[in-house]
């Protein structure tokens, strides 16, 4: 079980990093290597059957290992609610259905050191693979906005270039012929209100 923890515990910090680097703001001039970086993980993660296949399997493995965990916290809990109630009942009930040596060996063996260790190890394995879980969904989901909105940044930046590039003498001649026709259809308009 110790080589499925270190698994769990290497999956979750590489998780961790990984989420850390996609939501950190970049400057503008870094937006094509972040982009590059998400380009390359979408492939990794929707594109490439290899890497679905493995991601899958390390997914359903999890779900398993989870599924697992809460299976065992289950099964501790009864067993506390058992013990207690038979204590409640009192040891008639033990002592008609087993000798007395076996009580006292049943007794034993219901530890309370040994009962919090068991359902802090399967409380521990449940909060890890459950954080895994909702890891490997947030990151996916990060992937995918984070593409949306740099390809909207990227739409927005062609956008708003200048189509052709004119000199600042070529421009000052536009604005002279605007002003021009402004002055014109102004003096027209003063000319058509005079008439009225």
């Amino acid at each position: 079980m110790s080589i499925y923890l270190a698994f769990i515990y290497s999956l979750l910090i590489s998780e961790m990093i990984l989420f850390l680097v996609l939501i950190f703001p970049l400057p503008n001039k870094l937006h094509k290597i972040k982009k590059h970086f998400i380009s390359a993980l979408d492939y990794i993660a929707y594109k490439n059957e290899t890497t679905k296949i493995v991601s899958r399997s390390i997914f359903v493995f999890i779900l398993l290992m989870f599924i697992d965990s809460i299976k065992k916290l289950d099964n501790i809990s009864i067993t506390s609610v058992m013990s207690k109630a038979n204590d409640i009942y009192g040891q008639q009930n033990f002592a008609n259905e087993f000798g007395s040596g076996q009580l006292e060996s049943i007794k034993a063996s219901i530890n309370k050191s040994e009962y919090y260790r068991e359902k802090f190890f399967a409380q521990r394995n449940m909060y890890l693979t459950g954080f895994t879980l909702f890891l490997c969904f947030m990151i996916l989901r990060t992937i995918q906005i984070t593409n949306e909105l740099l390809s909207g940044l990227s739409k927005q930046s062609e956008s708003t270039k200048p189509t052709g590039s004119l000199t600042e003498e070529e421009l000052k001649k536009k604005i002279a012929e605007y002003e021009e026709k402004i002055d014109s259809l102004s003096k027209k308009i003063l000319l058509e209100d005079e008439t009225i």
